[in-house]
């Protein structure tokens, strides 16, 4: 997977890696074993950097979720101190 790029230009540069799939398969000749093993093998590999990117961003969720709830404790012990003085 390439790091540098934003995950919207990732996304869009696998995208257009299934488009090109696609034209591929149909200009493939179906008795051609090589041919379409070679394809399911681009597939699979685009399928595991999705995948590797769907366990990113739930990780990615997850922290956030946990800061939301650290801010928001924080907020309301800070609330509480400002009420009592």
């Amino acid at each position: 997977m390439i790091t540098a790029l934003s995950d919207e230009t990732h996304l869009e540069l696998l995208l257009s890696r299934l488009a090109r799939l696609k034209l591929l398969s149909q200009a493939v000749d179906r008795g051609d074993r090589g041919q379409l093993i070679a394809l399911l093998d681009e597939v699979e590999k685009i399928k595991r950097e999705l995948v590797r990117g769907r366990e990113r961003v739930a990780r990615e969720m997850a922290r956030a979720t946990t800061r939301t709830a650290a801010i928001t404790a924080y907020a309301r012990g800070a609330g509480a101190t400002a009420r009592r003085h």
